[in-house]
Protein backbone atom coordinates (compact mmCIF):
# COMPACT_ATOMS: atom_id res chain seq x y z
CA UNK A 1 0.00 0.00 0.00
CA UNK A 2 1.47 3.35 -1.01
CA UNK A 3 2.81 5.30 1.84
CA UNK A 4 2.57 9.75 1.82
CA UNK A 5 4.66 11.88 4.10
CA UNK A 6 3.58 15.24 5.65
CA UNK A 7 4.09 17.57 8.01
CA UNK A 8 2.18 19.97 9.95
CA UNK A 9 3.63 22.52 11.65
CA UNK A 10 7.32 20.82 12.98
CA UNK A 11 5.98 17.48 13.04
CA UNK A 12 6.67 15.73 10.02
CA UNK A 13 5.16 12.05 9.83
CA UNK A 14 4.13 9.19 7.23
CA UNK A 15 0.48 7.92 6.63
CA UNK A 16 0.11 4.67 4.97
CA UNK A 17 -3.50 4.50 2.96
CA UNK A 18 -4.80 4.29 -0.65
CA UNK A 19 -4.01 7.03 -3.40
CA UNK A 20 -7.67 8.33 -2.47
CA UNK A 21 -6.77 8.52 1.10
CA UNK A 22 -3.39 9.68 0.45
CA UNK A 23 -4.65 12.76 -1.72
CA UNK A 24 -7.41 13.21 0.94
CA UNK A 25 -4.73 13.71 3.45
CA UNK A 26 -2.41 16.09 1.48
CA UNK A 27 -5.78 18.73 0.65
CA UNK A 28 -6.35 18.42 4.32
CA UNK A 29 -2.71 19.04 5.17
CA UNK A 30 -2.62 22.09 2.61
CA UNK A 31 -5.99 23.92 4.51
CA UNK A 32 -3.65 23.57 7.70
CA UNK A 33 -0.56 24.51 5.69
CA UNK A 34 -3.08 28.25 5.65
CA UNK A 35 -3.53 28.67 9.22
CA UNK A 36 0.34 28.05 9.40
CA UNK A 37 0.68 30.92 7.13
CA UNK A 38 -1.91 32.50 9.05
CA UNK A 39 0.44 32.52 12.38
CA UNK A 40 3.31 33.78 10.75
CA UNK A 41 1.50 36.92 9.42
CA UNK A 42 0.40 37.25 12.72
CA UNK A 43 3.79 36.90 14.68
CA UNK A 44 6.09 37.41 12.24
CA UNK A 45 7.80 34.28 13.13
CA UNK A 46 9.53 31.70 11.00
CA UNK A 47 8.27 28.73 12.41
CA UNK A 48 5.11 27.00 13.77
CA UNK A 49 5.03 24.41 16.16
CA UNK A 50 2.66 21.68 17.49
CA UNK A 51 1.98 21.80 20.40
CA UNK A 52 -0.16 18.98 22.32
CA UNK A 53 -1.70 19.43 25.44
CA UNK A 54 -3.03 17.05 27.91
CA UNK A 55 -5.11 17.27 31.14
CA UNK A 56 -6.89 20.73 30.25
CA UNK A 57 -10.38 22.00 32.32
CA UNK A 58 -13.66 22.45 30.71
CA UNK A 59 -16.86 22.83 31.73
CA UNK A 60 -16.94 18.93 30.60
CA UNK A 61 -14.30 17.72 32.28
CA UNK A 62 -10.76 17.27 31.55
CA UNK A 63 -9.48 16.92 27.73
CA UNK A 64 -6.73 17.18 25.34
CA UNK A 65 -6.27 19.53 22.77
CA UNK A 66 -3.53 19.10 19.62
CA UNK A 67 -2.62 23.34 18.84
CA UNK A 68 -0.54 25.36 15.92
CA UNK A 69 1.71 27.84 17.97
CA UNK A 70 3.91 30.96 16.81
CA UNK A 71 5.96 33.13 19.01
CA UNK A 72 7.18 36.44 18.84
CA UNK A 73 8.96 38.26 21.56
CA UNK A 74 5.95 39.20 23.61
CA UNK A 75 2.86 36.71 22.71
CA UNK A 76 2.27 33.26 21.63
CA UNK A 77 -0.37 33.13 18.96
CA UNK A 78 -2.34 29.85 19.01
CA UNK A 79 -4.96 28.01 16.84
CA UNK A 80 -6.80 24.80 17.78
CA UNK A 81 -6.69 21.57 15.93
CA UNK A 82 -10.04 19.89 16.25
CA UNK A 83 -10.90 16.46 15.94
CA UNK A 84 -13.19 14.78 13.38
CA UNK A 85 -14.02 11.28 11.62
CA UNK A 86 -14.33 12.82 8.22
CA UNK A 87 -10.78 12.57 6.88
CA UNK A 88 -8.08 10.30 7.24
CA UNK A 89 -6.06 12.00 9.74
CA UNK A 90 -8.56 12.99 12.06
CA UNK A 91 -8.06 16.39 12.45
CA UNK A 92 -8.84 19.94 10.65
CA UNK A 93 -8.35 23.39 11.31
CA UNK A 94 -11.40 25.93 11.18
CA UNK A 95 -11.22 28.00 7.92
CA UNK A 96 -12.75 31.10 10.06
CA UNK A 97 -11.20 30.30 12.77
CA UNK A 98 -9.69 32.85 15.36
CA UNK A 99 -6.23 33.00 16.42
CA UNK A 100 -5.53 33.78 20.22
CA UNK A 101 -2.77 35.43 21.63
CA UNK A 102 -1.34 35.38 24.59
CA UNK A 103 0.86 37.79 26.53
CA UNK A 104 3.50 36.16 28.18
CA UNK A 105 4.56 39.32 30.50
CA UNK A 106 0.70 40.68 31.09
CA UNK A 107 -1.14 37.31 31.24
CA UNK A 108 -4.10 38.69 28.78
CA UNK A 109 -5.29 37.07 26.12
CA UNK A 110 -7.46 38.08 23.28
CA UNK A 111 -8.09 36.82 19.76
CA UNK A 112 -7.60 38.79 16.00
CA UNK A 113 -9.50 38.05 13.23
CA UNK A 114 -8.43 35.34 9.92
CA UNK A 115 -7.69 39.02 8.45
CA UNK A 116 -5.63 40.04 11.71
CA UNK A 117 -7.72 42.42 13.14
CA UNK A 118 -8.91 42.16 17.07
CA UNK A 119 -12.18 40.91 18.08
CA UNK A 120 -13.22 43.41 20.10
CA UNK A 121 -15.56 42.16 23.68
CA UNK A 122 -19.01 41.21 22.72
CA UNK A 123 -18.50 40.31 18.94
CA UNK A 124 -17.30 37.15 17.44
CA UNK A 125 -15.06 38.19 14.63
CA UNK A 126 -16.97 37.13 12.05
CA UNK A 127 -18.56 40.22 10.81
CA UNK A 128 -18.30 40.73 6.76
CA UNK A 129 -15.24 42.46 5.75
CA UNK A 130 -15.76 46.05 3.98
CA UNK A 131 -15.53 45.44 0.03
CA UNK A 132 -12.28 46.92 -1.21
CA UNK A 133 -14.92 48.63 -4.03
CA UNK A 134 -17.13 50.76 -2.23
CA UNK A 135 -20.00 50.53 -5.36
CA UNK A 136 -19.39 46.81 -4.63
CA UNK A 137 -22.76 45.37 -2.75
CA UNK A 138 -21.85 41.97 -2.55
CA UNK A 139 -23.94 40.68 -5.33
CA UNK A 140 -21.21 37.93 -6.30
CA UNK A 141 -17.83 37.66 -5.06
CA UNK A 142 -15.17 39.91 -4.19
CA UNK A 143 -12.02 37.80 -5.29
CA UNK A 144 -11.64 35.47 -8.40
CA UNK A 145 -11.05 31.93 -6.71
CA UNK A 146 -7.47 30.54 -7.93
CA UNK A 147 -6.99 27.32 -9.42
CA UNK A 148 -4.50 26.20 -7.45
CA UNK A 149 -5.03 25.17 -4.13
CA UNK A 150 -2.03 26.14 -2.26
CA UNK A 151 -2.69 30.05 -3.40
CA UNK A 152 -2.57 32.38 -0.32
CA UNK A 153 -4.60 34.68 -2.84
CA UNK A 154 -8.19 32.86 -1.94
CA UNK A 155 -9.50 29.48 -0.69
CA UNK A 156 -9.70 27.09 -4.38
CA UNK A 157 -12.95 25.30 -5.02
CA UNK A 158 -11.77 22.04 -3.51
CA UNK A 159 -11.38 23.72 -0.01
CA UNK A 160 -14.66 25.60 -0.29
CA UNK A 161 -15.78 22.18 -0.96
CA UNK A 162 -13.85 20.42 2.00
CA UNK A 163 -15.23 23.40 3.85
CA UNK A 164 -18.76 22.79 3.03
CA UNK A 165 -18.55 18.97 3.77
CA UNK A 166 -17.13 19.59 7.58
CA UNK A 167 -20.08 22.43 7.85
CA UNK A 168 -23.11 20.17 6.46
CA UNK A 169 -21.88 17.03 8.24
CA UNK A 170 -21.38 18.74 11.69
CA UNK A 171 -25.09 20.23 11.13
CA UNK A 172 -26.54 17.07 10.29
CA UNK A 173 -26.19 16.31 13.91
CA UNK A 174 -29.33 18.02 14.28
CA UNK A 175 -32.66 17.36 14.03
CA UNK A 176 -34.05 18.78 10.66
CA UNK A 177 -36.95 20.97 11.65
CA UNK A 178 -34.23 22.49 13.84
CA UNK A 179 -33.98 26.61 13.84
CA UNK A 180 -30.49 27.59 12.85
CA UNK A 181 -30.18 30.32 15.30
CA UNK A 182 -31.17 27.29 18.19
CA UNK A 183 -28.17 25.54 16.68
CA UNK A 184 -24.58 25.12 18.23
CA UNK A 185 -22.10 22.66 16.58
CA UNK A 186 -18.78 21.50 18.14
CA UNK A 187 -16.76 24.76 16.51
CA UNK A 188 -19.87 27.54 17.49
CA UNK A 189 -23.30 28.79 16.84
CA UNK A 190 -24.30 27.26 13.30
CA UNK A 191 -25.80 30.65 12.87
CA UNK A 192 -22.15 31.98 12.50
CA UNK A 193 -20.53 29.11 10.74
CA UNK A 194 -23.33 29.67 7.50
CA UNK A 195 -22.40 33.44 7.72
CA UNK A 196 -18.63 32.52 8.33
CA UNK A 197 -18.73 30.48 5.38
CA UNK A 198 -20.59 33.10 3.42
CA UNK A 199 -17.44 35.55 4.09
CA UNK A 200 -15.13 32.73 3.38
CA UNK A 201 -16.36 31.83 -0.30
CA UNK A 202 -16.22 35.79 -1.03
CA UNK A 203 -19.80 36.70 -0.74
CA UNK A 204 -20.82 40.07 0.70
CA UNK A 205 -24.30 41.15 2.58
CA UNK A 206 -26.16 41.80 -0.73
CA UNK A 207 -25.80 38.40 -1.87
CA UNK A 208 -26.57 36.24 1.54
CA UNK A 209 -29.48 38.12 1.47
CA UNK A 210 -30.52 36.61 -1.77
CA UNK A 211 -30.07 33.62 -0.56
CA UNK A 212 -31.97 34.29 2.48
CA UNK A 213 -34.81 35.45 0.25
CA UNK A 214 -34.96 32.44 -2.12
CA UNK A 215 -35.41 30.28 1.46
CA UNK A 216 -38.30 32.38 2.07
CA UNK A 217 -36.43 34.14 5.49
CA UNK A 218 -35.04 37.32 6.80
CA UNK A 219 -32.28 35.86 8.77
CA UNK A 220 -30.15 33.39 8.76
CA UNK A 221 -31.33 32.08 12.39
CA UNK A 222 -34.56 31.44 10.97
CA UNK A 223 -33.23 28.64 8.49
CA UNK A 224 -33.90 25.12 9.59
CA UNK A 225 -31.25 22.41 9.81
CA UNK A 226 -32.33 20.74 6.77
CA UNK A 227 -32.39 24.06 4.87
CA UNK A 228 -29.00 24.20 5.42
CA UNK A 229 -27.76 22.39 2.10
CA UNK A 230 -29.42 24.13 0.50
CA UNK A 231 -28.11 27.35 1.31
CA UNK A 232 -24.37 26.31 1.30
CA UNK A 233 -24.98 25.08 -2.59
CA UNK A 234 -26.49 28.32 -3.22
CA UNK A 235 -23.25 30.14 -1.86
CA UNK A 236 -21.25 28.28 -3.30
CA UNK A 237 -22.62 28.37 -6.57
CA UNK A 238 -24.78 31.52 -8.90
CA UNK A 239 -25.72 29.86 -10.96
CA UNK A 240 -27.62 27.41 -8.20
CA UNK A 241 -29.18 30.69 -6.87
CA UNK A 242 -30.33 31.98 -9.92
CA UNK A 243 -32.10 28.69 -10.15
CA UNK A 244 -33.83 28.95 -6.94
CA UNK A 245 -35.11 32.63 -6.84
CA UNK A 246 -38.21 33.10 -6.57
CA UNK A 247 -40.60 35.04 -9.05
CA UNK A 248 -42.38 37.77 -8.29
CA UNK A 249 -45.79 38.13 -8.94
CA UNK A 250 -45.60 40.15 -12.29
CA UNK A 251 -42.55 38.13 -13.52
CA UNK A 252 -43.29 36.24 -16.49
CA UNK A 253 -43.29 32.51 -16.06
CA UNK A 254 -41.11 30.43 -18.20
CA UNK A 255 -43.65 28.38 -19.78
Amino acid sequence: MPTGHFQIGDLSFSFEGTVKELAHCQEIVREIERAEQRLRRASGAETVVVIYDQDLEGERGTFDKMRLRAYDEENNYTLDLGVTDTNPLGVYVGYDQNIEVYNRDSGETWEITPEGDRVEAGTNGMEDPTPEDPSDQGTGPRRQRPADPASPEGPSEAEIERAAEVLLNRARQHPPEQRVGETTIPDGPLGEKVVGFAAYCGRGDGYLKRVLDAKGVSAVGELTVGQVSDVLAMIQDEETLRRNEHFEPDDELPF
